[in-house]
């Protein structure tokens, strides 16, 4: 993550969930980072999200877009490419 200016400002909260710094401090050592190195990630994450243009295309509109790329880009594929995807085996015995 690339910030032109970086202005450090301090935060207090004072009256967080005491569960929830817990939480919060078993995630910073799970990322090998201080407690504040994680809610400032968490933070900067949650506002990175916050820009990105919420997308209201459904699922066609989307799929429409996944094939036109793949036609501009030259992307081929055919049966032989999904040959061995299938587990062929006949399963398991299910009771009802």
């Amino acid at each position: 993550m690339i910030f032109k200016e970086m202005n450090m400002t301090q935060v207090i909260l004072k009256q967080l969930n005491p569960i929830v710094l817990e939480k919060l401090k078993r995630l910073a050592q799970s990322h090998q980072r201080t407690l504040e190195e994680e809610i400032t990630s968490i933070l900067e994450d949650v506002a990175e999200k916050e820009e990105e243009p919420k997308s209201s295309e459904g699922f066609w509109d989307m799929t429409l877009q996944f094939r036109e790329r793949m036609q501009q880009e030259n992307i081929t594929f055919d049966d032989a490419d999904f040959a061995d995807i299938r587990d062929r085996s006949v399963g398991r015995d299910v009771e009802f």
